[in-house]
C-alpha cells in the first residue's frame, strides 16, 4: 500500500505542477497507473473554462489560448518543455533534459507550429463535440503508460500497473463511445495508429531518453486527437 501511495506522489510531482517530494526506491512502480489523474484535472479544468467563455461571450481564439494555457500550467512547464524538448539544462522536478543545442530552433519552431495548429483547431471545434477534444489529455497518458509498461524495461513499471492502464482506457473508450457514438471512432483510430507508430521507438529507447520520448508521445497524441475531433467538426459544419 506504501508504495501505491508513493507512486501516487511521484505521478503529481513528475507530471504536474504541484510541488511534491519524489520516492526513489519504489516510488515509480504503479507511478503510470495514476499519472492519467492529471488528464482528468485538466478535462475538469477545460470543462469549467469552456463553460465560462460560453456564459462570458469571449471569443474562440482567446477560449483556444486559455486552454493551452491550464495546460502547460497543470503540467508545470512540462508540456512546454515537451514541446520544445532537449532545451539545455531545464529542470523539470527530478527530471533533467539531456543537451542537444542543435534541436533548439528546431524544438522552439514546433512549439509555436504546435500551438498555432491547437489554437485553430479548437477554435473551429463544434460546440457539442467540443467536450471529446478534452478526453485526449486523459487517453493520452493512458497510452503513454501502455507503452512504457510495455515495450520499455527501463520503465520499471509492475504487471499491476499495465492491468490497471487496461481497464483505464477499456472504461474511457467505452465511455466515449456511449456518449458520442460514431462521433468516437476518429479519434480513436488516431489513437491506434499512433500507438502503432510510437511502439519501436518506446522499445529502442534508453533509461536517459525515455521521459523525453514520452513528452513527445504525449504532445503528437494529444495534437492528432485534437486535429481529428476538429475534421469531424468540420465534416459535420459542411454537412
Amino acid at each position: 500500500m506504501i508504495n501505491f501511495f508513493k507512486s501516487f506522489v511521484n505521478a503529481f510531482s513528475a507530471h504536474s505542477f504541484i510541488p511534491l517530494p519524489y520516492y526513489e526506491d519504489e516510488g515509480d512502480k504503479y507511478k503510470a497507473a495514476f499519472v492519467p489523474l492529471i488528464g482528468v484535472i485538466i478535462y475538469h479544468l477545460l470543462y469549467w473554462w469552456s463553460m465560462l467563455s460560453w456564459y462570458r461571450f469571449y471569443n474562440d481564439v482567446v477560449e483556444a489560448l486559455g486552454m493551452i494555457l491550464i495546460v502547460i500550467i497543470v503540467t508545470g512547464g512540462r508540456q512546454a518543455l515537451g514541446f520544445i524538448s532537449y532545451v539545455d539544462s531545464i529542470p523539470t522536478y527530478k527530471y533533467r533534459f539531456r543537451s542537444w543545442s542543435e534541436s533548439r530552433d528546431r524544438g522552439v519552431l514546433r512549439f509555436l507550429l504546435v500551438m498555432i495548429v491547437w489554437t485553430i483547431a479548437m477554435a473551429n471545434t463544434y460546440d457539442y463535440i467540443f467536450p471529446l477534444t478534452m478526453f485526449g489529455f486523459i487517453a493520452s497518458r493512458i497510452t503513454v503508460g501502455l507503452l512504457s509498461s510495455i515495450f520499455n524495461d527501463n520503465s520499471n513499471q509492475s504487471k499491476v500497473t499495465i492491468g490497471i492502464l487496461v481497464v483505464e482506457f477499456i472504461y474511457l473508450v467505452y465511455y466515449i463511445f456511449d456518449e458520442y457514438e460514431t462521433l468516437a471512432i476518429c479519434p480513436i483510430i488516431a489513437t491506434v495508429i499512433l500507438f502503432l507508430l510510437f511502439m519501436n521507438n518506446f522499445r529502442r529507447s534508453t533509461a536517459e531518453n525515455l521521459d523525453l520520448l514520452e513528452d513527445d508521445y504525449v504532445v503528437s497524441f494529444e495534437t492528432a486527437w485534437i486535429m481529428s475531433v476538429a475534421i469531424i467538426s468540420l465534416i459535420r459544419s459542411i454537412g
